[in-house]
């Protein structure tokens, strides 16, 4: 990305959903989906942290796969931390990932929402709270905020709102008070990053309409339609579909690349 592309897209501020102006961070274990774990696998890091692949069905995508969806278009290759949090069995789970291309559909939308993993808070953030910004709460379970605290863009996914924080929080840790009494753990623990990431991109992203088809386009609309798709930031969809292409020429994903949806 170009320093002045990268520039207005830190500071564009994206309102609609989990990611944010800043930008995030994202990801899992040499990790299996579906039913093909093997027993025994560890959690993180060990022998998968070197590169050895991990499965979905008959499809595995090593370390080094992993690193090069970020090389590949521009951007360093992520530390090992990252990785090894990004393979773990719970953000798998709350992801639901099903296949490699959706996994290159989630990865090209991470890399975009964080300049390539470099950003994990919101650029003035704290600022935009003071300001009146993420106040909003919805729902039939409306969250309740801690009014000492800030909801701005955090973590792999930019997560914001306190509803955002509210409901990833009951989902990973079965409470809300734990994400919503200190929504700074997005930030400073890589694996709730990686988790709060899975989390929206589960409940959020991965189950509308065409996304699990390999329509890449419906995965930007569900994230950020009204602005990409429908708004005056076109451009910024379409650099979403080019880090897409790439990682899935990349790692060779059989059929052909589907950016329709946006």
């Amino acid at each position: 990305m170009l320093a002045s592309s990268l520039e207005q897209h830190i500071n564009s501020v994206y309102q609609y959903h989990c990611l944010d102006p800043v930008n995030f961070i994202l990801l899992f274990q040499p990790v299996q989906f579906g039913n093909t774990s093997r027993p025994g696998s560890p959690p993180t890091g060990g022998e998968h942290g070197h590169g050895s692949p991990f499965t979905m069905g008959d499809e595995s995508i090593s370390k080094t796969e992993f690193d090069q969806a970020f090389t590949s278009n521009g951007f360093d290759a992520p530390p090992t931390a990252y990785y090894n949090a990004f393979i773990s069995p719970r953000v798998k789970n709350l992801a639901g990932i099903t296949s490699k291309r959706e996994l290159a559909m989630f990865l090209a939308n991470v890399i975009h929402e964080t300049g390539g993993l470099k950003y994990l808070e919101e650029i003035n953030g704290h600022e935009s709270c003071k300001k009146g910004k993420y106040r909003d709460v919805w729902g039939s379970n409306p969250a309740e905020p801690n009014k000492n605290k800030c909801y701005h863009g955090r973590g792999p996914i930019q997560l914001t709102y306190p509803q955002n924080y509210h409901d990833a929080s009951l989902a990973i840790f079965k409470d809300a008070a734990t994400l919503i009494d200190n929504p700074e753990r997005v930030l400073t623990d890589k694996q709730t990053g990686w988790e709060t990431a899975a989390w929206y991109w589960g409940s959020r992203v991965g189950n509308q309409p065409g996304v699990k088809e390999g329509q890449f386009g419906s995965s930007i609309n569900a994230i950020n339609g009204a602005e990409e798709c429908r708004g005056q930031n076109q451009d910024k969809a379409a650099k979403r579909k080019e880090y897409y292409a790439n990682i899935f020429r990349l790692w060779r994903i059989s059929g052909q690349v589907d950016l329709s949806g946006c």
